[in-house]
């Protein structure tokens, strides 16, 4: 439940139906089991977006982070016309102001919060909720009692839970409409006739007919004829290659004919499982750096942030390594807990580690590896190796404590006795 109210969603589009954005913000959540470190990427790098252009703006404009956050999740839509073009991102917002073309927005932080689905009290109770877990665990630790995997696992998410959190406390929730935003020389031109028909076109009854100059003349058709083919038999019946008659073959000899296919439904799950695992190694590309709209055009793309310098995408590289090598620290705490068998105790630890050591590799191949000569090398297939080997490893983290409940420790079930930490009197 901590982690559904820790997703901000970016704007939808205005055609988005309530499916698509359950959908999409299932799979936001889905990213946050997986791989959170990368979620707590794209959620500062929004809020370091949104601090730049709040302390670049904010003496002129009197606009605050709420603001900026709004603006960078896709809240001003510009309008041409009376009808929506595209979603305004952060410097075409200042351009077209600077050219006098659009207004500045005047919409109030309040006005903001009327539109968002969240608040921050029911934040700071979500806040004080996994607090509190994370003591009880520390307790339950220090005391001697049993903690379980699914426990260990919890205390690393509510741990990475509470980074979102800070990152995206300005951050409006479950927005769905956007702010119009109009061009001002339209007003002046919403009244002109519209242009006349050019020499290019030809009016027909009630279509147009566009003719484009110079049409090139059509391609001759080359008709070729040739022998007939040797599978087809003179009744123009097609017997398939492995029917024909072999010349060596004696009477009663029996053909084998090997048919390699795949049962159909079997190709279509394995075509699902790929796709599905396509887009979910694509979607790490945009968690790490998406910053432009891309083919979306009346809303921002599910991982989109405003572009931030190189110095601090640097820094927040290393942070994000940083942050999963605590990740994986946090599930080595259960490296001598209890396990039904020691083959799970085995499969946890090389999980754990993975998890722990992977993002270092790859964050220094991220760097080896240069997308502008646009080849893939050794090094691309080796980052998603490292991708896929860290995604099974995750799987295989959250599947492990939901087994492990078969056999759980007497001693999870002790209580921990609050009152022996007051002072006697």
């Amino acid at each position: 439940m901590c982690t559904w109210i820790a997703v901000h969603p970016n704007i939808p589009a205005a055609g988005d139906s309530q499916w698509v954005v359950f959908r999409r913000r299932v799979a936001i959540m889905g990213y946050v089991l997986l791989v959170p470190e990368m979620v707590i990427y794209w959620a500062w790098r929004q809020h370091n977006a949104a601090s730049n252009f709040t302390k670049k703006h904010q003496e002129n404009t009197g606009w605050t982070r709420v603001h900026a956050f709004f603006l960078i999740m896709g809240g001003f839509t510009l309008h041409k016309g009376g009808k929506p073009i595209r979603i305004l991102e952060a410097h075409e917002l200042e351009k077209l102001s600077e050219a006098g073309k659009i207004e500045w927005p005047t919409i109030t932080e309040e006005e903001i919060a009327d539109r968002s689905k969240g608040d921050y009290l029911s934040e700071a109770i979500v806040l004080f909720q996994t607090t509190w877990f994370i003591i009880q665990c520390i307790a339950r630790g220090a005391h001697g009692l049993a903690v379980t995997e699914l426990e260990v696992v919890t205390l690393a998410l509510a741990t990475f839970n509470g980074i979102i959190y800070y990152f995206w406390w300005d951050k409006p929730l479950d927005v769905h409409c956007s702010i119009a935003v109009q061009l001002l020389e339209d007003v002046e031109k919403q009244d002109t006739p519209s242009p006349e028909i050019s020499d290019q076109e030809i009016l027909e009854g009630d279509e147009r007919v566009v003719v484009l100059p110079n049409p090139l003349p059509p391609a001759p058709v080359q008709v070729i004829t040739s022998t007939p083919d040797p599978a087809l038999t003179s009744a123009g019946a097609y017997v398939p290659p492995q029917e024909i008659s072999d010349p060596g073959m004696r009477p009663g000899d029996e053909k084998v004919v090997v048919n390699l296919r795949l049962p159909r439904f079997l190709t279509t799950l394995l075509f699902h499982i790929l796709l599905a695992l396509g887009r979910f190694l694509i979607s790490f590309s945009d968690l790490a750096g998406c910053d432009t709209l891309g083919d979306k055009i009346l809303r921002v793309p599910t991982f989109y942030s405003a572009p931030n310098n190189s110095d601090d995408k640097s820094k927040a590289d290393i942070h994000a390594v940083c942050a999963s090598i605590i990740f994986g620290a946090i599930h080595c705490i259960a490296w001598s807990f209890h396990f039904a068998t020691l083959q799970e105790q085995w499969v946890w630890r090389i999980s754990a580690i993975l998890v722990l050591g992977l993002p270092i590799p790859y964050l220094a191949l991220g760097y080896l590896l240069n997308p502008e000569k646009n080849k893939v090398t050794w090094l691309g297939w080796t980052i998603v190796g490292i991708l896929c080997l860290y995604t099974i490893a995750r799987i295989v983290l959250l599947i492990l404590p939901l087994i492990a409940l078969r056999a759980i420790p007497p001693g999870a079930y002790v209580q921990l006795n609050w009152i022996s930490f007051l002072p006697h009197i």
